[in-house]
């Protein structure tokens, strides 16, 4: 039999594969004007990619495999060597309960391949002990995320007949644990006496949708029912009962497209549908303006509401957002469905005046809304985002790179990128020898699963001259254990100078020591971590052992954060045991609701000499949040966005927009301050990034402002009427000609970052650096403050801003 690829529409409603109106009954699949029938699209039960639910209708088994079989986002998949998927027995539509030797069964199914493999199915109807095959082992194209549509006729014999009804039976063949999906199925027996009308046409009208049918079947006292679709995943509405062959359809919304078909009464049952029609009316009208906007700022955001629109064709709304230093409208979302919005990262500092505009079906766009006024309670130095500084360009940016014009231009010789790989979070480190080395962990960019392919991830060892790169790798892989298999490779230079890596290999947390950042590295281990998961009411056990980040404390015990952000501690050596301390880091009450909700992980630890820092990134939400800590174990929350994709900028202005920004790691000066921010990007969706095409993923590196180093002259700060604080001078930087001292504020946090605190009374220029006092009666510090902040700017108005460790705290 030869199977035809196109989708042919074979069901009750739709184009059947001879083109003529000869109605079905639908046995299972594709019914409209009605509902799926036995759950021939996999959509009674839902489920997300890393779940297998099983169908009320369907029955799977493994036959030869480990792995995880049933259906999710509305697909039956398997990526066993052979699975075996069973549906019910065809025999529930009361319009077709007796079996007929010659009746014609017309078939359907659609299939797809995750990526290029020898995954394949077959595809049977089984009466009784006989299994007939429909199309077996199919061609399917993986890497592709096209759908692979199968359909024929299959005719019924004596020997159906006499065993009875069928189900249908799909075997699955997966090779190297592709999953193999399918997609639907359709089965339907051939009904002449079920034909609905023949034709349907639509036209647009002044007043609606003009729809005419032509019925050689109708007698003269024919009713007919007329059902629309609206789209957006809606079901069909029976909307009209007429006796005549035409309807207007005044109840529409100008611009949205609306799918028809019309059935025929047949005494106390219904005919089949017509073919389907679509239609949509479009107007140059344009929506008014919204009214009743409001802003409401909080701390770094601010949040928009307006009155939802009274007109039906209302689409989505766009924003714009001015800020009081620019003269132009900056477009900051566009398109929201809802009545508010959430600006998470406004500019600090001055006033924001904020636009909305109404988009309709047809196209056509609104006049702004009146015009609101506000601005945000923090000011500038609040938050970690306010750190990231403008990317330098090494030689020029070019356009002749992978990657989407999201991401173009763009300086290939930031961070590390090739096209032949895919890099993936690296940790650039300062070693002894004044080069920068990154181990960093990379897959070929042609490997069979495209991004996915990170399980099989090798880490190699990079070296560039300069913190921003260009990294170059030193040879194949870091290590020679596996082979130099691992992923989400972090190092931590221990107490002694030498050097620590973490890296996940076959799921095991693994540990390994160097002197040198470029080797030899002496396998330690794996890690033993001790997560009672009934004690933490959570049994998500791997979560302790991924995505690691850590430093080695004063005393030599060892603390990492873990995936969600929990704290893990050793006293006995590097591997552990380790104590689990903390919960998930949504369980910190000190972070807003906003914010606390995420789905974190790819969490960050580093210490300098004042204190502990933390980034965690919020992986659906594409943004991160930034803590501080005393100990490392006890975390607070600093105000606003850490990161998000739009931090990507060139001294040129020039900007890139990644899909996703993850995997943080910071280097760190020889004071442990946070220079440049490491980041793994990438330009498009994961499931997106498939083998040897023009997505990729690359790290990039990113400078930030860094700390200034600050003394507390004064001893009893909580008492003093007078503080004494000394900005210290470094090789790049003399505090007493670039401070201006008049922006200067000191204190809590709570204080500093939102425009008040202690001002400066007086100044000096001493040997060390810059010694001013502030007045000691509005810092704000309290016995719960472990550090102070200062925030300032320069003579040219650039951020300044450092901490200071207050003595109670020690």
């Amino acid at each position: 039999m030869q199977y035809l690829t196109l989708r042919f529409l074979v069901c009750l409603g739709l184009i059947c594969l001879s083109h003529l109106s000869v109605s079905q009954i639908v046995l299972m699949g594709e019914n409209p004007p009605f509902s799926n029938v036995n759950d021939g699209d996999f959509n009674a039960v839902r489920g997300y990619w890393r779940q297998a639910k099983q169908s009320p209708f369907w029955t799977t088994r493994v036959i030869e495999g480990e792995q995880l079989m049933g259906i999710h986002y509305g697909t039956l998949f398997s990526s066993n060597s052979v699975g075996v998927a069973e549906s019910g027995q065809l025999n529930n539509n009361p319009k077709y309960q007796k079996m007929r030797v010659g009746d014609i069964w017309q078939w359907q199914f659609g299939a797809d391949l995750e990526y290029v493999s020898e995954g394949t199915m077959t595809v049977s109807l089984v009466f009784g002990e006989h299994e007939r095959i429909l199309s077996d082992k199919v061609e399917l194209v993986g890497s592709d995320k096209n759908v692979e549509h199968f359909s024929g006729i299959y005719t019924l014999t004596d020997e159906d007949v006499a065993a009875g009804f069928p189900f249908v039976r799909v075997t699955f063949y997966s090779g190297q644990d592709i999953k193999v999906y399918l997609h639907y199925v359709n089965i339907c027996v051939t009904a002449p006496t079920y034909a609905g009308p023949e034709s349907l046409m639509t036209a647009t009208a002044l007043e609606g949708i003009s729809l005419r049918w032509s019925d050689a079947l109708a007698a003269t006292e024919s009713r007919f029912y007329v059902y629309r679709n609206s789209g957006r995943k809606s079901k069909y509405q029976r909307i009209a009962t007429v006796k005549g062959r035409q309807y207007l359809d005044h109840d529409i919304v100008s611009g949205r497209t609306y799918d028809y078909l019309v059935t025929r009464q047949m005494g106390e049952q219904e005919s089949g549908a017509s073919p389907l029609a679509q239609s949509r009316k479009i107007d140059d009208v344009s929506p008014n303006p919204p009214l009743g906007l409001t802003a409401e700022a909080f701390d770094t955001e601010v949040k928009l509401r307006w009155d939802r629109s009274s007109e039906a064709d209302v689409d989505f709304y766009t924003i714009e957002r001015r800020a009081q230093s620019e003269n132009d409208w900056e477009c900051i979302t566009d398109h929201v469905l809802q009545n508010q919005y959430e600006d998470l990262r406004p500019p600090k500092g001055q006033k924001l005046s904020y636009v909305v505009y109404a988009h309709d079906y047809s196209g056509n766009k609104s006049r702004g809304s009146e015009p609101v006024l506000t601005q945000v309670k923090a000011v500038e130095g609040a938050s970690f985002i306010d750190l990231i500084r403008p990317m330098s360009i090494h030689t020029e940016l070019r356009e002749d790179l992978w990657g989407g014009d999201e991401v173009l231009p763009r300086d290939p010789d930031n961070g590390i990128e090739h096209p032949d790989w895919s890099y993936w979070g690296g940790h650039p480190i300062k070693d002894q020898d004044g080069k920068y080395h990154m181990l960093v962990v990379r897959w070929p960019e042609d490997g069979l699963k495209g991004h996915w392919e990170w399980p099989n991830s090798t880490v190699v060892h990079s070296v560039s001259h300069e913190p921003e790169g260009p990294y170059v790798p030193t040879k194949g892989v870091a290590y020679a254990y596996k082979e130099g298999l691992g992923h989400n490779a972090d190092v931590i230079r221990l107490n002694d100078g030498s050097y620590l890596l973490y890296a996940l290999i076959d799921w095991e947390p693994t540990l390994f020591t160097s002197e040198s950042m470029s080797g030899p590295w002496k396998r330690e281990g794996v890690m033993q971590i001790d997560y009672d998961t009934a004690y933490w009411d959570d049994d998500r056990g791997y979560q302790v052992e991924r995505n690691l980040s850590g430093v080695q404390l004063e005393d030599g015990s060892m603390l990492f954060v873990t995936k969600f952000g929990r704290m893990i501690k050793s006293t006995e050596g590097l591997l552990g045991p380790y104590k689990v301390l903390t919960d998930v880091i949504q369980k910190n009450e000190s972070i807003p609701e906003r914010y606390r909700h995420s789905n974190y992980e790819d969490p960050v630890m580093w210490r300098d000499e004042v204190q502990f820092h933390l980034l965690i990134n919020a992986f659906l939400d594409k943004r991160a949040i930034y803590l501080r800590s005393p100990d490392g174990i006890r975390w607070t929350f600093d105000p606003g966005l850490a990161y998000d994709p739009e931090v990507t900028r060139y001294v040129d202005g020039t900007d890139t927009h990644w899909y996703k920004l993850e995997r943080p790691h910071v280097i760190q000066d020889s004071y442990g301050r946070a220079t440049h921010l490491s980041l793994a990007a990438l330009d498009v969706p994961k499931a997106d990034d498939l083998s040897n095409d023009l997505h990729n993923s690359k790290n990039l590196i990113i400078p930030l402002r860094t700390h200034c180093r600050l003394d507390l002259i004064s001893p009893n700060v909580l008492d003093a009427k007078k503080i004494k604080v000394l900005i210290r001078d470094e090789s790049s930087f003399e505090a007493m000609e670039y401070v201006d001292i008049a922006s200067l504020r000191f204190g809590a946090s709570s204080e500093v970052n939102y425009g008040r605190g202690a001002k400066a009374l007086k100044y000096e220029k001493v040997k060390e650096g810059l010694l001013v006092t502030f007045d000691g009666m509005r810092h704000g510090l309290t016995v719960e403050d472990f550090t102070a902040k200062l925030i300032g700017k320069s003579n040219s108005g650039e951020l300044i801003l450092g901490f200071i460790r207050l003595p109670s705290s020690r």
